[in-house]
């Protein structure tokens, strides 16, 4: 097995471009990553192509800022990919994310300590069952960001248990990507909101999916999720697909519900930065 690194964008998609693309469904983080660089809104980190005995058989992408992803690197591979990013003048990655399997194959390899900070499912939306719930779907506008930033906020602050403004500055670092994001409306109110991402390689991840605490337990989720996994499919998606967290079991039954099927187990990995 050998690992390639590509110092620029066009090199490495000449090689890899074509691989990543006939998976999109496992891919589509790649793949948004990708696109991201090509469109000049983030800079690569790490680019690097695998190959065994002159085919290629994986790759493996990291933006700055962002965990190394390894779900196009079959686990076999995780030896050179360590090796070359060794090899490189910066100290590498400090998170990890991926097929469950990749990742442990990698972190066991790069470094000692950390610990496993998510462990989440990979869905794919099939035939969608649109839950049958009061009130309205609407595409957010730009008299909405107030709220979406508030609600998205307030999203990280739970999933991640960080502070208000440790969870603000992660929202400030996604709002770059491109996205539609739809809110549920109960009587011109809103009360639940969801995002996806505008298709890159003819998918379209969901999330985030977001209810404030006080009207939970009314079924908004899933008509906001349906809601925006149409916008996706209007907008050429040809899959949708979302990661849930499976220490929530409550939002894993509400994607199953409504048409969302199991792909894959996913994980994020992460050291601290004095590990």
């Amino acid at each position: 097995m050998e690992a390639v690194t590509h110092d620029d964008i066009d090199s490495f998609l000449a090689l890899a471009g074509a691989f990543l693309e006939a998976d999109p469904v496992n891919h589509s983080v790649h793949l948004t990553g990708v696109d991201a660089v090509l469109r000049g809104h983030r800079q690569a980190a790490t680019l690097i192509s695998l190959h065994d005995n002159g085919t290629l058989v994986g790759a493996v992408t990291r933006l700055e800022g962002r965990p190394l992803h390894v779900a196009a690197m079959p686990p076999a591979a995780a030896p050179v990919v360590v090796a070359a990013l060794r090899e490189q003048p910066d100290p590498g990655p400090t998170e990890v994310t991926g097929p469950k399997d990749r990742v442990d194959a990698f972190h066991a390899l790069w470094r000692e300590g950390g610990r496993e900070v998510y462990v989440l499912r990979l869905y794919e939306l099939k035939d969608l069952v649109v839950p049958e719930i009061a009130g309205a779907a609407r595409l957010a506008t730009p008299a909405d960001d107030d709220l979406v930033t508030t609600w998205w906020t307030g999203f990280v602050q739970e999933l991640d248990g960080v502070d208000r403004a440790a969870a603000g500055e992660r929202v400030r670092d996604s709002r770059w990507m491109s996205a539609g994001h739809v809110l549920w409306l109960v009587d011109g109110v809103p009360v639940s909101w969801a995002a996806s991402t505008t298709p890159v390689g003819g998918v379209s991840r969901v999330g985030p999916v977001y209810t404030p605490p006080e009207h939970r337990r009314h079924g908004y989720a899933a008509a906001v999720t349906a809601a925006v996994s149409r916008w996706a499919h209007r907008e050429g998606a040809g899959h949708v697909v979302l990661t849930a967290d499976l220490a929530d079991p409550t939002a894993n039954s509400v994607y199953q519900r409504i048409g969302f099927r199991h792909v894959s187990d996913w994980s994020e990995y992460r050291w601290s930065v004095e590990e």
